[in-house]
């Protein structure tokens, strides 16, 4: 048999990588470092928004306090757009990661809100990875009535499988009650 360079073939000497028949639509190989690999997914992703209202009834309204609470709008399903992740609505809305590889996730939420009554207020959002606030997540809005403005909270984490993501909002006094015209979601994973 003839000794013959891989990098001088062509045409139909040329052959799919190692494993190509077995490898899903849209998924890429991905080198372990020790002189192998695995065919995956280039990417998850998620999608979610309200529909949009800036009169009564609002997208989503919700009576803030000074401790946290949770968003807990309801997602527009025809405006969802999942791949690897789950719309969890029950008991409270989050979003749960549910491929086996694991990816560095880019979160990115965005607002429009005004207060419903009163002085202005500081209100405050972050992002949650199980119960655990996503450090540098958290921005700060003073809201007030009448006036609308928008917010972006972003985070970036590591996801691992069922791992789930809240939205978090505080005030800086009781009842503090903040009307949403709308919420967009997105989350786009690569593979860590």
């Amino acid at each position: 048999m003839a000794n013959v360079e891989h990098s001088i073939l062509t045409g139909s000497a040329l052959h799919e990588p190692k494993g190509a028949a077995a490898a899903g639509s849209g998924q890429v190989y991905v080198a372990n470092g020790s002189g192998s690999g695995v065919w995956q997914p280039i990417h998850r992703h998620l999608g979610v928004t309200t529909s949009f209202s800036k009169s009564s009834p609002y997208a989503y309204s919700l009576d803030t306090d000074i401790s946290e609470k949770l968003l807990n709008f309801s997602p527009s399903a025809s405006d969802t757009v999942t791949s690897g992740f789950s719309v969890i609505t029950s008991p409270t809305l989050r979003f749960r990661y549910d491929d086996s590889t694991t990816l560095t996730g880019l979160i990115n939420v965005t607002m429009s809100s005004s207060q419903s009554t009163g002085p202005t207020k500081d209100v405050e959002w972050t992002l949650f990875k199980n119960s655990f606030e996503i450090a540098g997540s958290r921005s700060i809005r003073s809201i007030s009535t009448g006036t609308w403005g928008s917010i972006s909270v972003t985070g970036l984490t590591e996801l691992v499988q069922n791992d789930s993501i809240t939205i978090g909002t505080k005030a800086n006094a009781d009842d503090v009650v903040v009307n949403y015209a709308n919420i967009y979601v997105s989350i786009i994973g690569m593979s860590a």
